[in-house]
């Protein structure tokens, strides 16, 4: 069902604005909300984004702000995220925003349900799986990290003979880890066909252990 709230509209309302004029009004009103408490002008966001390289102007920002325009590009919502230190996913479906938002024209949700369907986090996203297998991975990965730092270490020593005594033997067990927490996971994801994440460079020799990846077609076929 659909609920009311300031700046919400019902999809039978003869006067609501269109599906993609909603999501893009509360994109910036996002924008808008996040740019005054970090207390930045428009031209300060602009200034910023300049400096990312993509510069989005002023008058394009007060423009969104009074309703001028309409439209936000996917390039603009990245760089503005960025120059406001936020996701862009958050400005997308901001639940700081409260409320509900229509995910689709006749799906509405609430803010915190629509952010997790979108980043594929949402538990019955059955088709999202391999997002959360790639999840598991850095989880797995970050953990392993930190729980062997000081062979990890060794990464950043260019000459074997820097290493310190007993360098060796956590290496092994960072290596033992690895085959056991991690790999099973980069061979599902080869499994299924997908890339998988690279290693530090001394672990690489780790990847020949895996399945190959599998080609969309044979070329021999063609």
């Amino acid at each position: 069902m659909t609920q009311r709230r300031e700046e919400h509209w019902s999809t039978d309302d003869e006067d609501a604005p269109d599906w993609p004029e909603r999501i893009t009004k509360d994109v910036i009103r996002a924008i808008t909300r996040r740019r005054q408490d970090l207390g930045l002008s428009a031209q300060d966001v602009a200034d910023a984004t300049g400096d990312l390289g993509y510069e989005v102007p002023r008058n394009v920002i007060a423009n969104w702000e009074s309703g001028r325009r309409k439209t936000i590009t996917i390039p603009e919502l990245i760089v503005v995220a960025e120059a406001l230190d936020i996701a862009p996913v958050e400005l997308l479906f901001s639940p700081a925003l409260g409320g509900w938002v229509d995910y689709l024209p006749e799906m509405p949700s609430d803010r915190w349900s629509a952010l997790t369907h979108f980043t594929g986090e949402a538990r019955h996203s059955l088709g999202m799986y391999r997002l959360r297998l790639y999840r598991k991975h850095e989880r797995i990965w970050q953990e392993l990290q930190e729980e062997h730092h000081d062979a990890f270490q060794l990464e950043f020593k260019l000459f074997r003979e820097e290493w310190p005594p007993g360098s060796q033997e956590k290496l092994d067990a960072f290596v033992a880890a690895v085959r056991d927490r991690l790999q099973p996971v980069r061979t599902h994801l080869r499994e299924i066909g997908l890339e998988v994440p690279p290693l530090a460079p001394s672990l690489g020799f780790l990847d020949a252990e895996l399945p190959p990846l599998k080609a969309d077609f044979d070329l021999e076929d063609e």
